[in-house]
This record gives structure tokens, C-alpha cells and sequence, in this order.
């Protein structure tokens, strides 16, 4: 089964461990709709320059940004289109705060606060819930045909689905909920969090965590309490577009026992979520001849000439040709390994999904031209 019927999808999110090539796949899979025609976006949640260098470009925004697909035409034109937009956290929260505050006061107070500019940068979650955020103004734009959805490495498939949950946790419920009140004094705080009689504990705690901390998580959410619910709403129609049949998860994988592994698990908790799953792609095979799996040739090394070309010390020659033959069985051996692993895994996953077999190229794919060469692996 191929994936070329996937670029009619709206959205495809890529997803998997780390290492295992999701950005490269991601971009390639962008590169051949663009090239099919399609006007696509890929954007990347993961904070490395990854996507950077495999569309060969020196530096990505937090916008979208055009990428000179047309230099690649040959005899057929391309009229597709690529952009490419790498997730900028700060930026996109930021821009949520002034376009949902009420008033500009109040986006001023919220930028302002040292608590917010603490939670934007660290608390577990708000990179994937910002990339919701950006996710939905891309869709909301309809500029584009297809979304390819490059996330970050993650031991938990679930990680992308679960941040606007967590991060809801976070701002609206527990300790922090009851820190908005016009009664807040840090001896309040200090009977509410240590009990009463506690003040001196308190004291010690303010200066650890630095001054009036408690007081800015308070202003905080009292600033950011008039956001919650638009910006909590945005989260939850992402959630519901992901779960379109519009929509497809992507597991992308390599043929190790490990990454095999977190395939299998990642794909049960795709089922678990009940999120559309379109297929996987193991990346990096070992071939030893292309389309034919662990072929090896009938003869061995009287296979080759038997007298040295031109010039060449037959001393050498016969090295050279025992040399070779001995990384053909290596790769062979790979090849056969690669092949076992990969057969175990459509066993578990069964016929009913597409999986696409992307060989090791053995080089650095850093540009436009480089990427295009995974696109008959593709389809």
C-alpha cells in the first residue's frame, strides 16, 4: 500500500522516538505534494534546527516561509508550493495574549509578568500546547492544502494530544486557582501554602524561589483568567481536527529492536486515543541491491574479473576484490536483519495500513535536490 493517497489528507502528524528521522521523512513527504502539486506547510515543534538544514535554508521563523521549490524542475513544472515554519513557544504565546486580551492593558500586564515569562519558557507542556495554538492558525488561514506536523521527540505518543489538558491543570486548577483573590499578602500566602504559624517558613521559601514570587503568579492569573476560556476553546477544536478523518498520524521508525518497540507501543496508544492512523515508514533500511531485500549475488568473489583493469598491481587487485566482497556479506547480513525486524513489525500491525520501507542513503540530506531523492521510496 502507498502513501501518495495521504497528501490529499488535510493534516498528517509525524511522530516517533528521537533519532529515528522524523524531521528528514517529514520534509520529504512536504517536498513530494509540493511537487505533486499541492500548496503544503510543514512545521516543526522540535527547538532543534533539523528541518533547517534538510530544506538546505539557513534560518526558519515563527511564520511561514517560502521554499524555492521551483529550482528543482526538470522537464515537468512544478506548481505546487512549500512553506515551512519552525515553532517559536515565546513568540506564539505572546501573540495569543494580544490578540485574546480583552484590552491592550491587560496583554501589557500579562507580557510583563515574570511569572508568565517563567511558564512560557519551562513548564512541562507549553511547547506542545502553543504548537496547538500555532497549529490552528495555520488551519484557520486555509492557505494551504496539506499540513505535515513534524513533533518532537517523545517517549509517549500522547504527549502532543495530552499538552492542552496539562497545561489547563496547571493554570486553572490546584494551588494556583486559589492564588486569585484581591486578599493576596504574602502572610496569606504563607498560612494558605504552610499552615499558620508558619510565616518565618514561608519567608525562607520567598527567598528561594526569589521575591514576591507568589504575588506575580497572582497578578498572573488574574490577568490571564479572561484568557483561559478562548484560548482553552482553541485547544479543544484542535484536539476535535485531529481526530478528522481529515487528519492522519504518521509513526515513523527505524529497524532496531528499540525504535521497534516504542513503534508498537506508540501505535497502541494512537489506537487508545482513537486519533485516524495512516500508516508507518520504517526509515533507514539497509538494501543490498534497490527493490530487492537482502539479495545476494549467485557467486562470490571469482564473480568479479578475474584480471586487474589497466595498470593496477594484481596483488592489490586481489585484495581490493576480497575486501569488497567482505562488506557485501556485512551489508548483507544487515539486510536480512532489517528484513526479519520489519516483518515482525507488519505482523503486529497487520495489512490493513500502509507501510513504506526508506532505504539508507548513506548521505547528508541537506538540501532540496538531496530530499527529492527519498520520493520514490514514498509513493
Amino acid at each position: 500500500m502507498s502513501l501518495l493517497p495521504l497528501i490529499d489528507q488535510r493534516l498528517l502528524i509525524c511522530c516517533g522516538t528521537g533519532g529515528v528521522g522524523k524531521t528528514t521523512i517529514s520534509a520529504a513527504i512536504a517536498l513530494m505534494a509540493a511537487r505533486k502539486g499541492k500548496r503544503v506547510l510543514v512545521l516543526t515543534i522540535d527547538p532543534a534546527r533539523r528541518l533547517a538544514d534538510t530544506l538546505g535554508v539557513r534560518d526558519l521563523p515563527n511564520q511561514a516561509m517560502p521554499i524555492p521549490v521551483k529550482q528543482l524542475a526538470d522537464a515537468t513544472p512544478i506548481t505546487g508550493e512549500l512553506s515551512a515554519l519552525m515553532l517559536d513557544v515565546k513568540s506564539t504565546w505572546d501573540d495569543a495574549v494580544r490578540r485574546y486580551a480583552p484590552a491592550p492593558e491587560v496583554a501589557d500586564q500579562i507580557l510583563e509578568n515574570r511569572f508568565y515569562q517563567k511558564i512560557t519558557e519551562g513548564i512541562s507542556g507549553t511547547q506542545e500546547y502553543s504548537a496547538i495554538l500555532r497549529l490552528l492558525d495555520v488551519v484557520e488561514e486555509e492557505r494551504y492544502d496539506l499540513i505535515v506536523v513534524d513533533t518532537p521527540p517523545a517517549r509517549n505518543a500522547l504527549e502532543f494530544l495530552d499538552a492542552p489538558r496539562r497545561i489547563s491543570g496547571v493554570l486553572e486548577e490546584g494551588v494556583l486557582h486559589w492564588l486569585i483573590t484581591p486578599r493576596f499578602t504574602s502572610k496569606w500566602a504563607g498560612a494558605r501554602i504552610f499552615g499558620k504559624g508558619s510565616a518565618a517558613l514561608f519567608q525562607i521559601f520567598e527567598r528561594f524561589v526569589g521575591a514576591d514570587v507568589l504575588r506575580n503568579i497572582s497578578e498572573f492569573l488574574t490577568s490571564f483568567s479572561s484568557l483561559f476560556d478562548t484560548i482553552h476553546g482553541r485547544a479543544e477544536r484542535v484536539q476535535s481536527l485531529l481526530r478528522q478523518p481529515s487528519s492522519s498520524f504518521l509513526l515513523v521508525t527505524q529497524p532496531t529492536t528499540m525504535a521497534v518497540r516504542d513503534a508498537v507501543a506508540f501505535h497502541g496508544q494512537l489506537q487508545d486515543a482513537q486519533v485516524p492512523f495512516g500508516g508507518l515508514i520504517v526509515n533507514r533500511m539497509h538494501w543490498s541491491t534497490p527493490g530487492v531485500p537482502a539479495a545476494e549475488p549467485p557467486r562470490g568473489p571469482d564473480a568479479f574479473p578475474a584480471e586487474p583493469p589497466g595498470e593496477v598491481d594484481p596483488v592489490i587487485y586481489e585484495r581490493m576484490v576480497a575486501r569488497v566482497w567482505e562488506l557485501h556479506q556485512v551489508y548483507c547480513r544487515w539486510a536480512r536483519h532489517d528484513r526479519e525486524v520489519v516483518d515482525g513489525l507488519q505482523e503486529s500491525f497487520g495489512a490493513d495500513y500502509p507501510c513504506q520501507e526508506v532505504p539508507d542513503l548513506q548521505i547528508d540530506l541537506t538540501d532540496l535536490r538531496a530530499l527529492s531523492m527519498l520520493e520514490p521510496y514514498l509513493i
